[in-house]
């Protein structure tokens, strides 16, 4: 709305500009408005308000009592539309399958690596190399992954990526482990290089569903649609300890990668079928109707460097890291802490692995609908919500942890303690804060922080297996893991927020 002031001879008035968040008042003396605020404007000719950075100008910005940060926004994200069923279906579904292959391919070489090392004759220390092969890989996409998605659509970036992990997963059997790579003596590295392959391929996966997510998902169901995604991907665990065995005790340990890598032609297929095109999302978008880009919103550009002056960045970061670290030591070492440790064999050791992966992936959908019912109908602080959910995901597994570190305990209890360290990990939602801190960089932003979360798999990984060869126990990783967990509770709860901050 405007208000002129009287009129002082001829060429002097006052306009006052109201958006959302910010008000900046001008005096026009003949052609030229000179503000009488705190910020400079253009001529007064312009018939919609020019938008004040609130991020860059706060103080310009009005005071809220809400929890929202400033900027002039159109539609809230409290009262954006609901994204269509049909979307929300065609999204989240292929996402879920696409994330499950995935998982399948990565995790069943922790079962196969127990027959294969025996062929070789490879101790823990080089199976922990060979098992961290995979995660050299996986961070050398994140960030490309997530870049290419938000410039070209996650739909073409993971249809790709799932094709090319696909194709990888068959080489290791195919080219790696053969007759000629033996009398070459270069089996070791060739094994290496196949699943650095696959990891590659694989690294572009979440980068790309986080960006589809942010395009096609409304903020009000976003939570329960990644935990969806999620839910698949942790099925993938699932489904890998149960077939695996299976296929190596009928077939041997080369089938399963055959069978698991054909799987990803059809997988290919599905996705490009069904998942559809990125949509603009309103509702996460600072600017108005009166865009001159009529609202569709321009490929990110937001510098790396820009991206880590944000303390809500380095919030999920830390977060990424410690759930990277714990994850993938369960990930790649839970049957052979069964198998070795507890004493059981093939079979039980990956069945007993399977419990734990049930419960993380009921445990990551079931949050993900809470906390959008908690938010959407019972306005709790968005925020406030996701800090005391990735609370409960790194204070909770810390006294599971510490009794696998300092308990002597049976097969039954070792199960207890993983699967509730495991299924209280899952509600974590740091994954659904990306898009919430960054909704237009959302594939950058998950690429950049998987990519020190990568690091620290890598670590966690390599270090479990000569951990485990120097002293045959796995109590001092269980240790530095609850450890890791607490200091990143901190380090969250201090400065995480679903504030749009870029």
């Amino acid at each position: 709305k405007k208000s002129q002031s009287p009129r002082i001879g001829s060429i002097a008035y006052e306009n006052t500009t109201h958006d959302m968040a910010s008000t900046v008042t001008t005096r026009s003396i003949g052609s030229w408005a000179m503000p009488t605020g705190a910020a400079r404007t253009m001529p007064h000719r312009a018939t919609k308000p020019h938008p004040v950075p609130c991020r860059r100008f706060s103080s310009l910005c009005a005071p809220s009592s809400s929890s929202r940060s400033c900027g002039a926004r159109a539609a809230s994200n409290e009262t954006a539309p609901d994204t269509l069923p049909s979307t929300y279906l065609r999204t989240v579904v292929p996402s879920a399958l696409a994330m499950m292959l995935g998982n399948v391919d990565r995790i069943c070489l922790s079962v196969a690596i127990l027959p294969l090392a025996a062929e070789m004759g490879w101790a823990e220390g080089a199976q922990g190399i060979v098992q961290s092969a995979f995660l050299w890989g996986y961070v050398s996409t994140q960030l490309i992954g997530g870049t290419l998605a938000d410039r070209f659509g996650g739909k073409r970036v993971m249809a790709a990526g799932m094709l090319f992990f696909s194709v990888a997963s068959m080489l290791l059997p195919l080219v790696a482990i053969t007759p000629l790579t033996e009398s070459l003596g270069v089996v070791f590295p060739a094994v290496l290089l196949s699943r650095f392959l696959v990891g590659l391929g694989e690294g572009v996966a979440l980068p790309s569903v986080n960006n589809i997510m942010a395009s096609n998902i409304s903020i009000r169901k976003r939570a329960s649609a990644i935990g969806g995604m999620f839910t698949g991907f942790h099925s993938g665990n699932l489904v890998g300890l149960l077939l695996s065995p299976l296929l190596l005790e009928r077939f041997g340990w080369r089938s399963v990668f055959y069978t698991f890598g054909l799987l990803g032609l059809p997988m290919v297929a599905i996705w490009n079928a069904f998942v559809p095109d990125a949509q603009s999302r309103r509702d996460d978008n600072d600017d108005n109707d009166d865009n001159d880009d009529g609202g569709q919103r321009p490929p990110s550009s937001i510098p790396i460097r820009t991206l880590l002056s944000s303390p809500a960045v380095w919030a999920i970061i830390t977060a990424n890291i410690i759930n990277h670290f714990g994850y993938f030591i369960y990930l790649n070492w839970m049957p052979t802490y069964f198998y070795k440790v507890l004493g059981m064999n093939l079979r039980a050791s990956s069945f007993m692995s399977f419990v734990p992966w049930l419960v993380m992936a009921m445990g990551s959908i079931t949050t993900g609908i809470v906390t959008d019912i908690l938010i959407n109908n019972y306005n709790v602080n968005r925020t406030r919500m996701r800090k005391i959910v990735q609370s409960i995901a790194l204070l909770g597994p810390v006294i599971p942890l510490l009794a696998l570190s300092f308990g002597n305990l049976n097969a039954s209890q070792a199960l207890v303690a993983l699967t509730c360290s495991l299924g209280l990990t899952s509600v974590g939602q740091f994954t659904a804060n990306i898009s919430e801190v960054a909704p237009t960089s959302a594939g950058r932003l998950f690429g950049l922080s998987n990519t020190f979360g990568c690091f620290s798999g890598i670590a966690g990984v390599s270090v479990a297996g000569f951990v485990v060869e120097k002293t045959g126990s796995f109590a001092s990783i269980f240790l530095m893991t609850a450890a890791l967990n607490v200091f990143g509770a901190v380090v969250w709860n201090m400065f995480a927020t679903a504030e749009r901050q870029f």
